[in-house]
């Protein structure tokens, strides 16, 4: 019998059985080893346009850095800090106010100012530049195969399997795919897209969109500062052997899990390529492609609830922001669990809020 069973072996999974774990609590993580996470185009800003997401963010950021000074960095798959918003007058305007707001420590420049830092960016006379400092550029799948290797030194217990079926029993029974079961006192459904599907298999609807979100590698000359471009809309952060990793604000509604990580259309690459080219003066070279599911609702922020009547919750809804925010969205979850929080502090991402949808 475990105290915290937690299905889903992406972000939020991992730092939610991590926190418990800490806390004292037998916990084990169930999942398979590609998910959402392990799919993520790897940024992190606090460049985002909602205060409450820019906390979020920077609570995450101070999370990993808390595992980096404990756990080292070698191995944690950070390819870069810092990240830059490429915008107009009106749109850094708002920037600078979120950032303020936010207690952000950043610096806005002129166009002339920014190429003398970044000379090999385009950048025309009516824009300017936010330079944040502390974001984080990550390899995906170095710092899921990272976050797990924490797991195990917390005592996490790890089950590579994906679930069958949850049985609303007084104690909840878990069916893994080779028909074996385990029980726990409380399960933690960290399942990403699949968290919709799983639920209505337990006649539970939430008001999800699931997005197929592609993602792509080119090979750059040098390596370049992580950014965003709100003129063209494309984001690009610098990955390994000098690649630089983004793509367009592009993506399509998937239905069918089937269809999470099929290959994205090839107009999207193309556009891509183009968005990237009118911003960076220097040639790439395309390597690879992927895409990701990215489950978004109504109002755009998470849902963390509980099946009423049981002891099971569920996470879902990062869209796509799961390396953003899934940190502090799994901490704060964990604390909530074991009482060191106030239910309080969640219940803005309750169901409630869709009563009207539901």
């Amino acid at each position: 019998m475990y105290d915290y069973a937690v299905l889903g072996m992406g972000v939020v999974g991992l730092a939610v059985s991590i926190r418990l774990s800490s806390h004292g609590y037998k916990t084990i993580l169930i999942g398979e080893s590609k998910s959402a996470s392990t799919s993520s185009a790897g940024v992190i800003t606090v460049q985002l346009e909602n205060i409450q997401d820019i906390l979020l963010v920077k609570k995450n950021i101070e999370i990993i850095e808390e595992f980096l000074e404990k756990y080292g960095g070698e191995d944690a798959g950070i390819v870069g800090r810092e990240f830059i918003s490429i915008e107009n007058l009106e749109d850094a305007e708002e920037s600078r106010n979120l950032l303020e707001k936010a207690g952000v420590r950043f610096k806005q420049l002129a166009s002339k100012e920014a190429l003398e830092v970044w000379p090999y960016f385009n950048i025309s006379e009516d824009e300017i530049v936010t330079h944040t400092f502390e974001d984080m550029s990550i390899e995906a799948e170095k710092f899921i195969e990272y976050l797990l290797k924490i797991a195990r030194e917390n005592d996490v217990e790890l089950k590579i399997s994906k679930v069958l079926q949850v049985k609303l029993d007084e104690t909840p029974e878990i069916v893994l795919e080779d028909h074996s079961t385990l029980n726990s006192q409380t399960v933690i459904l960290c399942l990403g897209a699949w968290t919709r599907k799983f639920l209505e298999n337990l006649g539970i609807f939430i008001p999800i969109v699931t997005l197929c979100c592609p993602a792509y590698r080119f090979r750059v000359k040098e390596k370049i500062t992580a950014f965003a471009d709100e003129v063209y809309e494309s984001y690009w952060r610098p990955g390994f052997s000098n690649t630089i990793v983004g793509g367009g604000y592009h993506a399509e509604i998937v239905n069918d899990p089937r269809d999470f990580f099929k290959k994205p259309p090839e107009k999207f690459r193309r556009s891509a390529e183009k968005l990237l080219k009118e911003r960076v003066k220097m040639d790439v070279e395309f390597i690879e492609e992927w895409t990701g599911p990215c489950s978004v609702t109504p109002d755009l922020d998470p849902v963390i609830d509980k099946i009423p009547g049981s002891s099971i919750f569920f996470v879902d809804g990062l869209r796509g922001y799961g390396f953003m925010r899934g940190m502090t969205i799994g901490y704060l979850l964990a604390d909530v669990l074991v009482g060191r929080e106030s239910p309080e502090n969640i219940e803005r991402y309750s169901l409630r809020r869709f009563q009207g949808l539901l």
